[in-house]
């Protein structure tokens, strides 16, 4: 009885030890990007799964995700290089409480300059191109000399878009100032900005920290998971003596 009673109680305690370091986070994303985008979800340095693209810019998508707090957001994208191009979205990370629109710092974007073959589905060739151009504006090394600010142009509602459903009215169209493009308002008038481009977002952005420089040291074990390993170690030693 007692050895039943002491392996049901370590047990429990590796479950919860378990429950205290997967961490996850409940993330809601909504987007529209003129002229066509693709989401996929990675970390730091790698794109690794695809999850959707879209070529109609006046429809707005919705996605939600369960994601560790180490993961990035990447959102691939091009213009057709006519009347108008930009980015519009808001990112909600329901379980931390925070919601960044498409024009907040929590956002960087990237150049790529390697024309319209934009990495747009989950092939292996498309997910490797993607995970090469993140490495190159990690270490600086691509046409934007890295991750760079964005340049915001009108509010949701503006034209030549209109209001787009599903987004708030707070959030505004945003754009790379590079290239051809206007370097006040870079989401009018067709040009290229050095595309295709690349948004990325992380899990782990906050007001006070927008892009974290190791997201996954919040993963690190709390003083409790510590102490709980602890304990459910000396529990194991317990019942290996009986057994003896």
């Amino acid at each position: 009885m007692k050895s039943t009673l002491t392996a049901g109680v370590l047990a429990a305690c590796v479950g919860l030890l378990v429950s205290q370091t997967a961490h996850a986070d409940a993330i809601k994303v909504s987007m529209t990007v003129d002229n066509a985008y693709a989401l996929f979800v990675g970390n730091r340095s790698a794109a690794t799964t695809f999850v959707g693209s879209d070529g109609n810019w006046p429809s707005v998508e919705s996605y939600s995700f369960n994601l560790a707090r180490d993961a990035y957001l990447y959102v691939v994208t091009a213009s057709d290089l006519t009347q108008a191009q930009g980015f519009l979205g808001q990112f909600e990370n329901q379980t931390s409480g925070y919601k960044f629109y498409s024009q907040n710092p929590q956002w960087q974007v990237m150049s790529t300059g390697l024309g319209p073959n934009a990495p747009y589905t989950g092939s292996a060739a498309d997910l490797q191109l993607l995970s090469n151009e993140i490495q190159d504006a990690n270490g600086g090394g691509n046409p934007s000399q890295g991750w760079r600010s964005f340049t915001a142009g009108g509010a949701n509602g503006s034209s030549p878009w209109g209001a787009m459903s599903g987004i708030d009215s707070l959030a505004s169209w945003v754009w790379y100032a590079a290239g051809s493009c206007n370097r006040n308002n870079p989401t009018l008038g067709g040009c290229d900005a050095g595309e295709w481009l690349v948004f990325r977002i992380a899990v782990a952005a906050t007001p006070d920290n927008p892009i974290p420089d190791n997201p996954i040291s919040s993963t690190v074990p709390e003083p409790t998971s510590f102490a709980l390993a602890g304990l459910g170690l000396a529990l194991a030693a317990a019942l290996r003596r009986k057994k003896v």
